[in-house]
């Protein structure tokens, strides 16, 4: 543990790391794999719902740190994903997006004190990544139907450009 948190933060000042260790273990947080960063599962409900690929259930809920070199990488999921921002520095959501300008959309999440808004919720289909814009991050992650791995999958970046060229920068950070 004490590898992976030193790895994803180099470069940032001993208080940052000394800060994402408390969180880690205060939060009993565990790696993140394939996405990167540390994450725990806070809720699971046990309501059975019908969704996209069958009966399942209806809520789930993380709590994900993001290290600024550990970042959320672009995927799908085919369940819509709210993102609530909780400490640490603000988050850049992006979505690909080939109707807009640069085929990428951009959401700040952050605290209500700097002006942004605390809480985002991505579209199910939507490929998409997230990183903080600091040293490092701490959202929660609400997925409904529940996440399930079957519910995701992890971006291929040669298809990615070739589908969004002008999102190429983004692209090569987030995969």
């Amino acid at each position: 543990l004490q590898w992976k948190i030193g790895r994803g933060m180099a470069a940032e000042p001993d208080h940052h790391v000394l800060e994402v260790q408390k969180l880690v273990e205060d939060l009993q947080l565990e790696p993140l794999e394939p996405e990167g960063g540390f994450f725990r599962r806070t809720h699971y409900s046990s309501t059975q719902v019908q969704g996209p690929d069958g009966d399942g259930q209806a809520l789930s809920a993380i709590l994900y740190l993001m290290l600024s070199d550990n970042v959320s990488k672009l995927h799908r999921l085919t369940v819509d994903e709210a993102w609530h921002f909780y400490h640490g520095s603000p988050v850049t959501i992006v979505e690909l997006d080939s109707s807009v300008d640069g085929h990428v959309r951009t959401t700040r999440l952050g605290s209500v004190e700097l002006g942004l808004c605390p809480q985002y919720t991505v579209q199910a289909g939507t490929w998409f990544g997230a990183f903080p814009e600091g040293a490092f991050a701490l959202v929660g992650c609400t997925c409904g139907p529940a996440f399930e791995f079957k519910h995701f999958e992890m971006a291929v970046r040669h298809l990615l450009l070739d589908t969004y060229p002008e999102a190429e920068q983004l692209i090569k950070r987030l995969s």
